[in-house]
């Protein structure tokens, strides 16, 4: 599996929420929080420090993988502007 960068993880996960209503109930989101277990890691890229992150390789803890961190994420629907 390749890393993705922690920006595109993230940005990925907010993507996961969908604002429109769910079909047939007429329910909106408005707010979500969400604590997701990801792998971290750093690199170099281009002589800048690039942070990388994915799911766990798996959900049970053991001595001899990556440790996991609970990212949390907080998404809330933002009222429109009027122009």
């Amino acid at each position: 599996m390749e890393w993705m960068e922690l920006a595109e993880t993230l940005a990925a996960l907010a993507e996961s929420v969908s604002t429109l209503p769910v079909e047939g109930t007429g329910l909106y989101v408005t707010h979500a929080e969400l604590a997701v277990p990801l792998e971290v890691r750093a690199g170099i890229r281009d002589q800048q420090l690039v942070f990388f992150a994915q799911p766990p390789h798996s959900r049970w803890r053991s001595g001899f993988l990556p440790p996991t961190h609970i990212s949390r994420l907080s998404i809330a629907a933002e009222a429109a502007s009027a122009s």
